[in-house]
């Protein structure tokens, strides 16, 4: 079944096992690819002029000191302080310059060209794969720390796709997952305001988010596949009202963007593959 972009699910599916919500219809991996082409052009990341600020931060990050940017990511230089990165979905690098910055040999999957060139206009050493994770085969064991940040949320098969990332950890190596959080307060007000306009909530939102979780089934996944969780926590949207304000956002999407960044909508979780 066929539905247009921004449009409401008919419907939300539970799995009765593991709880997650899945979107109903769920979009074609052909319909995806076509979606995210030319993707931080399009809808609110080009009303941001998301590509121009970006390249700011990352002009920015490597102004930065080795002890800045330490900071940045203690979570992580706590566990595993060097070796190979990769960036899954790795949209417009930024994670990836710190990482370089940081002295790791930088890899990253996207489905978007233009986001490859945008890149490697940046960061020439960036070693990238244009595609899906599950068609790139990289070799057992070949990363030390794994970054899908808000990726998981897009993807058909997150199973397939974390049962993947298992397989490329070094033993001991590190997973950082970053997600909509369902369970948080905001979207459950949210969804209550919906009911009570009588308008269809879009909690899975449009093509773009297949599947959904709350705090206790993404720890349930990523348990399953083998992994150990050492840390979850609440994350809210960063950005600052004058960048809002002088965006090309209508003001009700600006005033929705100015209140993400107080409310908490997403969550981290870092975990270990088990081993020395």
């Amino acid at each position: 079944m066929k539905y247009q972009v921004g449009s409401p699910h008919i419907s939300r599916t539970i799995c009765t096992e593991c709880n997650i919500v899945f979107a109903n219809p769920v979009a074609s991996f052909e319909e995806l690819v076509t979606f995210y082409a030319n993707y931080y052009d399009k809808g609110n990341f080009g009303a941001l002029s998301y590509k121009e600020r970006v390249s700011k931060k990352i002009t920015q990050i490597y102004s930065q000191t080795r002890d800045e940017l330490e900071k940045k990511k203690k979570r992580i230089l706590a566990h595993r302080a060097n070796g190979h990165f990769l960036d899954i979905g790795c949209g417009l690098g930024e994670e990836m310059a710190v990482y370089h910055q940081l002295g790791f040999s930088v890899h990253g999957t996207e489905f978007d060209q233009d986001c490859i060139n945008f890149i490697l206009s940046l960061l020439p050493d960036a070693n990238l794969f244009r595609g899906d994770l599950l068609q790139a085969y990289y070799p057992d064991e070949s990363f030390d720390v794994v970054n899908i940040c808000h990726v998981i949320e897009h993807l058909i098969d997150p199973v397939a796709y974390v049962k993947e990332i298992h397989r490329i950890l070094k033993p001991g190596a590190i997973l950082v997952i970053g997600t909509p959080d369902i369970s948080a307060w905001a979207y459950k007000a949210f969804r209550i305001l919906n009911f009570l306009l009588f308008r269809i909530p879009l909690i899975v939102d449009g093509l773009e988010h297949t599947v959904i979780f709350n705090r206790a089934n993404l720890r349930n996944l990523i348990k399953k596949q083998g992994f150990e969780i050492i840390e979850q926590y609440g994350e809210s949207i960063e950005d600052s009202f004058g960048k809002i304000w002088a965006s090309n956002l209508t003001l009700k999407k600006k005033i929705v963007r100015y209140v993400q960044t107080f409310v908490t909508l997403n969550q981290v979780l870092i975990a270990r593959k088990p081993g020395h």
